[in-house]
């Protein structure tokens, strides 16, 4: 590939590729499998209102990464860029002004969130009183975590440009496991939620440690170079910016559903809005492994091989729709059944439609990732943050207003439209950087794939569980031939054939 180095070419390779987002699937799914053990336990050891307002503060401690103001991400692609113009001499410096920009930035959102913490938990968040003061100490705490939680960023993008995703899976394992079992440990000694969340930000703080050394490891100059330098601020910043405003608006759209929830109805509420919310967004986690690995390598190719960058993004969006199709279909005609085994019926009423809404949302979501990563990549985030400007204002009244008239029923609806919307948008957007972007070159009349995703929804129509079972299972079986027959490529059912014969012998 013209332009980039023998070693990020190798990295670039389909191979390395697939290797790499394997280690990210193995990553994001070990805290998966924990939290389906665990989170009924957890509901039960806290409470519906505790848990509710624990949830709270995982969004918060997620939320939390929007104070880098997009220099992590940014990080991340410049470093890329240089190691594929083989120019790692600037790695240093480029690696300590952005940690330093990032430290200062969340250190100023650290005062900003412990000035609000009253006026969020008191007026906004429908808790009852015998839980506001725990819960405002509790978001106190929160806040003074926000510069290990957002300088953690940073450690992890230097890892992702140099495509050490091994390395960062192994961390993020630990983390995500803990982040379950530690609340859950708690509960033997104390139900307070202060006391949980410190254990958490404990658990932050360890693998901020865990993140830093392995940087050391791997580019040694990093640790003997030290060096801050001002005209780096601004290129920094000029890629960052628009990442930042998407790195805002996007959380806020992406929880804000809880938050209304909250507010309107009651803390309750938020449980089974998002016990199944949880549960379902836990698909993302194959996107997000696919993109984690592509967005470095969008920023290393785009410049010298966009008709790669192209081939990359194209193959990335069929294989995590013939990836999550069939799983989406299992959850939606099975989401009664599967709640009520895993929570009980209480949750059955309250929860299984709004799982089965989410489901379809988180479909169009994952297929989302891929332009929304590749215009980042290529140094156009202007255009992801504009539609999210754009979007913003007519999501949260709609969602407002479905709060208000149908409850969190009407909550997973918009969610639902507000996915589809987007995609759709990203995708038309993506097209024009690259001509040909939405192309998949489908070898089938679109009618007939419109009729046949339309009968996939036909076990619903069904009572008898074996019944359903057996005609889902046709219609997956039916689904997987057409991908591998229509879908896919003849050079893309060649290399999985042979990747399926390496994994025989």
């Amino acid at each position: 590939m013209k332009g980039i180095t023998e070693d990020v070419g190798k990295n670039l390779s389909g191979a390395k590729v697939a290797k790499n987002v394997i280690y990210n699937l193995i990553g994001y799914g070990a805290p998966l499998i924990v939290a389906v053990i665990v989170l009924p336990q957890l509901i039960k050891g806290l409470g519906e209102e505790r848990f509710g307002i624990l949830n709270l503060a995982w969004i918060v401690i997620g939320y939390f990464s929007l104070f880098d103001f997009g220099i992590g991400r940014a990080l991340t692609k410049i470093i890329a860029e240089k190691l594929g113009e083989n120019k790692t001499k600037e790695i240093p410096s480029i690696f300590w002004t952005s940690l330093f920009l990032m430290f200062v930035a969340s250190l100023l959102g650290a005062v900003f969130f412990i000035f609000l913490t009253p006026t969020i938990v008191q007026n906004f968040l429908n808790i009852s009183p015998k839980y506001l003061s725990e819960s405002t100490d509790t978001f106190y705490l929160l806040a003074i975590s926000i510069p290990i939680v957002t300088t953690t960023t940073g450690l992890r993008g230097l890892l992702e440009a140099y495509h050490k995703f091994g390395i960062i899976n192994v961390i993020r394992i630990i983390l995500g496991i803990f982040s379950f079992l530690g609340p859950l440990i708690c509960l033997v000694f104390t139900a307070n939620l202060f006391w949980i969340t410190l254990v958490l930000i404990v658990l932050r703080i360890i693998i901020w440690i865990l993140y830093l050394l392995q940087c050391f490891r791997l580019n040694v100059s990093i640790k003997k170079e030290i060096n801050i330098k001002s005209d780096l601020i601004k290129p920094i910043f000029k890629l960052s910016g628009w990442i930042t405003v998407s790195n805002i608006i996007v959380p806020l759209i992406i929880y804000m559903d809880r938050f209304l929830i909250g507010s309107l109805i009651s803390a309750a509420a938020i449980t089974y809005y998002a016990t199944p919310y949880e549960v379902v967004t836990k698909l993302l986690l194959i996107p997000g492994a696919v993109v984690a690995v592509l967005f470095p390598a969008f920023s290393a190719s785009y410049s010298g091989n966009p008709d790669y960058t192209k081939t990359l993004s194209i193959k990335a969006v069929k294989y995590i729709f013939i990836i999550l199709y069939p799983l989406m279909l299992f959850i939606v005609v099975f989401a009664k059944e599967g709640m009520n085994i895993w929570l009980g019926e209480k949750f059955v009423e309250n929860s299984a439609l709004i799982l089965q809404m989410l489901s379809i949302g988180v479909l169009f979501n994952s297929l989302a990732y891929i332009p929304f990563s590749f215009l980042q990549g290529i140094g156009k985030p202007d255009i992801t943050a504009k539609l999210n400007l754009l979007e913003l204002p007519f999501y949260l009244f709609a969602m407002w207003f479905a709060i208000k008239k149908a409850g969190i029923n009407g909550a997973a609806l918009i969610w639902l439209i507000r996915m589809f919307v987007d995609a759709v948008l990203l995708f038309v957007f993506a097209n024009r950087q690259i001509p040909g972007y939405s192309s998949f070159n489908l070898r089938i009349n679109k009618l007939y794939i419109i009729i046949f995703f339309t009968i996939s929804f036909s076990p619903l129509l069904i009572y008898n569980v074996i019944i359903k079972l057996i005609m889902l299972t046709i219609i997956i079986f039916s689904f997987l031939v057409i991908a591998w027959k229509y879908i896919l490529q003849r050079e893309e059912r060649v290399f999985l054939l042979s990747r399926i014969k390496i994994l025989n012998s």
